[in-house]
């Protein structure tokens, strides 16, 4: 993995040179008398990213031939670290200079280029002993240094990466034994006794996917009332933890403790990934309550569960008679060539040639048996040339050890990580910076991957949706994790695996990148950290203040927050991340405008109540994010941050948001505000939205705009996600002039069908979303020629309805229909008629919608019938797409 060093140099220097490279920093240094020293400083930088470029198409093991070269790679990118560093300050100059031009003549503006000249000339003199140290060691590779290795492929141009979950499909392959055993298991009865089922394994076993496809089996779903899914965080050293996990998973209501939920209920809990014994006795005291309805709990472990509970003291454990455990073993050779072929040919039958056989035993060999191994070699090889001497490239440079050794799949990570093209290497270490088991929210990462640079708009494709591409990109190579929400049109969560993770945090931080500081203080070091994690902080916060804030580009904190840790110091920070963080004050923000180059900032989950007014002066700042906090009105400057793109706050909108707020029954109709309405009096109650200041139009960069209180006034045209929440009777007059909305979502907003009319010539539009009480009518009719970009048609919760019906011309680019709890829905050809008019539909889901039989085999004979076989979800099954479908 030496290779790490030359992706995040040449991530560095593509972000330096394309600064160094604008006419703002050529005016700036011809203002401040340096513009020979940043042309001699852009060409330097050019050729050593030439030289980068050649290092990275090789393997890794030409890549960094030496500890000399490896050295010298490492000092090109803090060097052109320091040189985005003085862009920064750049840029803020030519700001403040554009505002005042009288001002540049004053003493302190005078003084102020002088200082910015002086780092230039430094530069200068690093980039020339950087030179010279490079002509005395004889470091630049020579002519053809890669010419005899195979030059990793580049990201396609078109992506077409469908989100499904590659990594935990290719688990399950081979396993259907394992799977029966374990869901015998679960559906036997034994006197009403909760019993515990321990799947247990080393690491990259596949034990989590099995639990899954067991948790997710039709047969187990009818014999549970409720289920719930825990994956346990590291460290866990506090059983509340794990109880406020498991009330959120199985939505107790407020107030009412678990014990009084489950008491009379069948339930299904998994615990995934226990370490330790006192990991399960922080999870046993959850289930210290009587209950003899034959509930089942599936741990998943490396460790032998009997053998935790034997030696675990007190009452309080469950016996060790009730304790199943279950040893889930390595694959055969036949199983693990079906997994391997699936990962690579995208199924489980295909006939290998002979010589490409051979090197596949061979492959397959060193990996043991081992589901993550071959999944991961698996993902490496789909990105190449299917070739034999390829696949025996690779063997060779797997490393002999792994024919000896199972615990040895360092080498097998890596060689998936050495695969990845230089541009996704470094945004695949950045998920190191999140902790173990943590579920990280696919909109979080993209966001701060955007405010790191790591992410540049490619030709006309915009920014985020080039980051949409590389985030799929690294689910299809099986790097990463995607969540397993059910019928999920994408993977809106993701997560590292444990194994994956340790490798990945031990080379971010050993290239200096990370400092992570957990419970107590490590030894602070003394070089330049560019990304700050504290987790979980239980020293003394004097011993922070010990860290060079000066270089940190990005800080994370999980748990407590130490006091006084946002200060002037962070002069360079991009993204400051606080979500979820604890006993965080309005006060700890005093500093925050002083940070003049934040580009995220995300205060979700932690009791904020109100802004500082000197957020205006965070004009680079493109994402804000204070959902779910106290914060009832926005400061009035924020219409000043024009390059603001995400603007998210008040509450989480999702299909379940009418259901929370009518646990305050009392007051239920003056929760369902809406982004339009004009009753502030209710948001400052219940903070469902939060109000904004008069010019909010004036953000004309502004992507997506969250549940805000916006009165009767305009909004930004430039919007292109939409939600609405409340009962608006009727659409506001300005929505239709937002011409780039590409999404709407509609809940409890009790909307006639004229409004729908007024929503199908958004010519943009790619998604709608009908939730819970959005739509009054009984019928939904789409005529032709309307909704002519519309890909996913989401209906959910409209009881009303007895008709949906969609003519011929409709919805021509319709992939996805949903109709999801319409008890009211006809049950004949009248109750939902769409399948034949739309042309490339390749997904319909008809669920909680009552005892519809006749509708149901209506649509199968339709999806039958259709030349693009559409998936055809029904309850908890997927119906076959044709009679003869297996």
């Amino acid at each position: 993995m030496e290779a790490t060093a030359v992706s995040l140099a040449r991530s560095v220097l593509d972000g330096v040179l394309s600064s160094a490279g604008s006419s703002l920093a050529d005016e700036v240094a011809r203002l401040i008398g340096v513009p020979k020293e940043v042309d001699f400083i852009r060409n330097e930088l050019e050729m050593m990213q030439a030289f980068l470029k050649v290092a990275s198409t090789v393997y890794p093991e030409a890549t960094v031939r030496n500890d000399i070269v490896k050295t010298w790679v490492k000092q090109v990118r803090y060097l052109a670290c320091d040189v985005e560093d003085c862009l920064l300050d750049f840029a803020l100059y030519a700001d403040r200079r554009s505002s005042s031009r009288l001002g540049a003549w004053l003493p302190s503006a005078i003084a102020e280029r002088r200082r910015i000249a002086g780092r230039i000339r430094d530069l200068k003199a690093s980039v020339e002993a950087l030179n010279q140290r490079n002509q005395r060691y004889q470091i630049a590779a020579g002519p053809g240094a890669g010419a005899h290795h195979h030059q990793s492929p580049a990201l396609h141009e078109h992506y077409e990466h469908s989100a499904e979950l590659a990594f935990q499909v290719s688990d399950i392959i081979g396993r259907d034994d394992d799977i029966n055993a374990v869901a015998k298991m679960l559906l036997s009865r034994n006197n009403g006794a909760l019993r515990v089922l321990s799947v247990w394994g080393m690491g990259g076993m596949g034990k989590s996917s099995l639990a899954r496809m067991v948790h997710n089996d039709s047969d187990v779903l009818a014999e549970f009332d409720c289920r719930a899914w825990i994956t346990v965080p590291h460290p866990l050293d506090n059983p509340d933890v794990f109880k406020r996990r498991l009330k959120e998973e199985l939505a107790v209501p407020n107030g009412l403790k678990i014990e009084d939920h489950l008491g009379d209920k069948r339930y299904l809990v998994v615990v995934d990934d226990l370490l330790s014994q006192d990991e399960w006795e922080n999870v046993w005291q959850a289930f210290q309550f009587s209950n003899k309805m034959d509930s089942r709990i599936i741990v998943t472990t490396r460790l032998k569960l009997k053998d935790v509970a034997r030696h675990c003291a007190g009452p309080r454990n469950v016996a060790e008679e009730l304790i199943y455990d279950y040893e889930l073993k390595p694959l055969d050779s036949k199983e693990s060539k079906r997994l391997l072929c699936q990962k690579v040919f995208k199924t489980t039958d295909y006939n290998l040639p002979s010589d490409m056989e051979d090197q596949a035993r061979h492959i397959l060999r060193r990996c043991c048996g081992l589901p993550l191994a071959i999944s991961t070699i698996g993902g490496l090889l789909a990105n190449r040339p299917r070739t034999s001497i390829e696949w025996r490239n690779l063997h060779e440079h797997l490393g002999a050890e792994l024919e000896t050794d199972l615990n040895n799949i360092t080498k097998v990570i890596m060689s998936s990580y050495d695969g990845l093209p230089y541009h996704l290497k470094p945004i695949f270490l950045y998920l190191s910076i999140f902790p173990e088991n943590h579920e990280i929210r696919r909109t979080r990462l993209l966001r701060r991957w955007m405010a790191e640079g790591y992410i540049a708009k490619k030709r006309d494709m915009p920014v985020e949706v080039v980051g949409e591409h590389f985030y799929n990109d690294l689910i299809n190579r099986s790097m990463i994790q995607g969540s397993m929400a059910s019928y999920a049109v994408r993977a809106d969560r993701c997560s590292v695996h444990s194994m994956v993770r340790k490798i990945i945090l031990s080379k971010f931080i050993e290239e200096n990148q990370l400092l992570l500081i957990e419970k107590h203080s490590n030894e602070i070091p003394q070089s330049k950290i560019r990304h700050l994690v504290v987790s979980r902080w239980k020293g003394r916060d004097e011993e922070l203040r010990r860290i060079n804030l000066s270089y940190v580009r990005s800080l994370t904190i999980f748990g407590d927050y130490p006091a006084s840790l946002v200060s002037p110091k962070l002069r360079l920070l991009r993204v400051l991340d606080l979500e979820d963080t604890i006993n965080l004050k309005n006060s700890d923000l005093k500093h925050i405008g002083e940070l003049r180059h934040l580009r995220y900032i995300c205060l979700r989950g932690t009791n904020i109540s109100k802004l500082p007014s000197s957020l205006q002066n965070l004009r680079y700042l493109e994402t804000l994010d204070i959902q779910d906090t106290q914060v009832t009105q926005l400061p009035r400057g924020i219409s000043k941050l024009e390059k603001l793109c995400y603007l998210l706050v008040g509450v989480n909108f999702s299909k379940d948001l009418l259901g929370k707020m009518e646990l305050v029954k009392n007051h239920k109709a003056s929760l369902l505000t809406c982004l339009c309405c004009n009753k502030g009096e209710c948001c400052k109650v219940f903070n469902s939205s939060v109000r904004a200041p008069e010019g909010i139009e004036k953000l004309q960069n502004l992507h997506m705009l969250g549940v805000v209180n916006v009165g009767n006034g305009n909004v930004p045209a430039h919007l292109v996600s939409l939600r609405l929440c409340g009962n608006l009777s009727s659409l506001p007059d300005w929505i239709g002039s937002l011409n780039d909305l590409g999404k709407v979502k509609l809940l409890g907003t009790q909307l006639k069908h004229k409004d729908i009319v007024h929503l199908q010539n958004l010519r943009n539009l790619t998604l709608l979303g009908l939730w819970e009480n959005s739509y009054i009518g009984d019928s939904l009719h789409f005529c032709t020629g309307t909704f002519l970009k519309l890909k996913f048609l989401d209906i959910d919760g409209l009881e009303k309805i007895e008709k949906v019906s969609v003519e011929k011309g409709a919805m021509p680019e319709l992939k996805k229909l949903w109709v999801n709890k319409c008890p009211k829905l006809q049950d004949n050809s009248s109750g939902l008629f769409a399948v034949p008019h739309l042309p490339i539909l390749n997904e319909l889901l008809l669920k909680k919608c009552g005892d519809k039989e006749n509708l149901t085999k209506i649509l199968q004979r339709q999806i039958s019938d259709h030349h693009k076989r559409p998936r055809f979800l029904i309850d908890k099954s997927i119906m076959p797409t044709s009679p003869y479908a297996q």
